[in-house]
């Protein structure tokens, strides 16, 4: 696993735990919410400067997003957006809805 990979996963992971939404998270570290999205997704490099930032906002130590050891096995599930939630897998009809 590269250096990109290693970050976004830890930065993912530690905010998740910290239950704070990339914008909260950006708020905190005084960083874009879109630059926050494209470091947990391996699409920039961040700075050594964003980089402490981040874990401050985090309260870990910088060295802590280069940790090779996962927290977690699986990071957790994000929640879904706001999609509805189906109520049943049965077919629904017209004469059923009435």
């Amino acid at each position: 696993m590269g250096s990109r990979q290693l970050i976004a996963r830890n930065v993912r992971e530690i905010r998740l735990l910290r239950k704070l939404s990339q914008e909260g998270l950006a708020l905190e570290a005084e960083i874009d919410r879109a630059y926050v999205s494209k470091i947990e997704r391996s699409r920039c490099n961040p700075t050594v400067d964003v980089l402490d930032k981040l874990a401050a906002a985090l309260s870990v130590k910088t060295v802590r997003l280069f940790d090779e050891k996962q927290l977690h096995p699986k990071p957790p599930q994000l929640p879904r957006g706001r999609r509805m939630k189906r109520l049943s897998k049965t077919k629904r009809t017209r004469s059923s809805l009435r």
